[in-house]
């Protein structure tokens, strides 16, 4: 499978002795803290992935090949789907779901109009020596500054479900993306997140009644960069950096530290 479906996990460019900070698990530190460090530090397996996850990364490669190629590779995409080998993914449903809620984001990317976009750029830069933090950025652009857009895909039928702020998950990783970024001398007066829903039309209950229909729609959350906030995500990288270091040159803490 081409890279337009495979994780990038920095192996090529960050030195084998030094660990990586994933920007999106940084909230499990605080939140699962025993898992985070059996993840990250005990290579145990971790969560592999489910329906959703597989309809977002083709979520996420149409909006990749509509700024890079102009259109929406409609066959790389269906080729990945075929690829799933787990039985308890929905194929059909990802077959079903993915082109509407594509369309939907490639609507709203040509109302934006990203200016200089770079797609899932991997993005390092040095917390502590040895520590680095590093993923992939679904869109950079020039747009006002500099704008960090990402995609989140959901399966919500109530729109009541839906974010009024920014989540604390989601903040603790655009943040970090923010962070590297200046780190690395590139501008960003923003970051986005561009939630798009799964289509729920046309459906029945068991005695036939039509159900409400919630088609597959857009909402946008936006976040200003400011200098405070530079600040709190600086601290957060370094005490995790600095935890992991102590875990490393310190055996016999183990256990404290990967307690929740």
């Amino acid at each position: 499978m081409s890279d337009l479906f495979t994780y990038n996990n920095g192996s090529a460019v960050i030195p084998k002795d030094t660990f990586r900070i994933s920007p999106s698990q940084i909230n499990k530190f605080f939140d699962s803290t025993n898992e985070w460090y059996r993840t990250m530090l005990l290579d145990e397996a971790g969560f592999q992935g489910n329906t959703a996850t597989h309809l977002g990364t083709c979520v996420h490669a149409a909006a990749e090949t509509f700024i890079t190629k102009g259109t929406i590779d409609t066959t790389a995409i269906n080729t990945y789907i075929a690829s799933i080998k787990d039985p308890e993914v929905e194929k059909q449903v990802i077959t079903e779901q993915w082109p509407t809620m594509a369309n939907n984001i490639v609507n709203y990317l040509s109302t934006f109009k990203p200016i200089n976009p770079t797609c899932e750029q991997f993005v390092v830069a040095e917390v502590t020596p040895k520590v680095v933090v590093g993923g992939s950025i679904d869109l950079y652009s020039d747009n006002l500054g500099g704008v960090i857009t990402d995609y989140k895909t959901m399966g919500s039928l109530d729109k009541a479900r839906l974010p009024k702020k920014i989540p604390r998950n989601y903040w603790l990783q655009q943040m970090t993306y923010v962070w590297a970024l200046r780190k690395l001398g590139k501008p960003v007066s923003y970051f986005q997140l561009v939630y798009v829903t799964r289509s729920n039309t046309g459906r029945f209950n068991d005695k036939g009644k039509a159900l409400k229909d919630y088609p597959s729609e857009i909402h946008v959350l936006k976040e200003p960069v400011t200098e405070e906030n530079l600040a709190i995500i600086e601290d957060v990288l370094k005490l995790i950096a600095e935890s992991v270091t102590l875990w490393k040159s310190n055996p016999e803490y183990h256990h404290l530290l990967a307690q929740d």
